[in-house]
């Protein structure tokens, strides 16, 4: 495998962590905002007050769905080998 290929390789690694983690930790901190009472939304949602998001109970059970399947995806491929590196800094 050639240096290219290997840079390409290690690339397309690392993307794929940040897009997992930060998938994962932005749908899980978009959750508790979608529920927020906010006065000045133009409708109220579908349990019946007003909000950040008019699909309130939809939105909210989509965002923590997507946020359990990429951290579950998350965890399988990166989970050994972050807990490696956190026992060796702290050891």
């Amino acid at each position: 495998m050639g240096i290219i290929q290997r840079m390409i390789y290690w690339i397309l690694k690392i993307m794929l962590f940040l897009v997992l983690l930060a998938g994962a930790i932005a749908s899980a901190v978009f959750v508790p905002i979608t529920v927020l009472p906010e006065s000045s939304a133009s409708k109220a949602n579908m349990l019946g007050y007003k909000s950040h998001c008019s699909f309130v109970p939809i939105s909210t059970i989509s965002l923590v769905v997507i946020a359990f399947i990429l951290g579950f995806i998350f965890k399988r491929i990166y989970g050994k080998k972050i807990l490696q590196i956190v026992r060796a800094i702290v050891s």
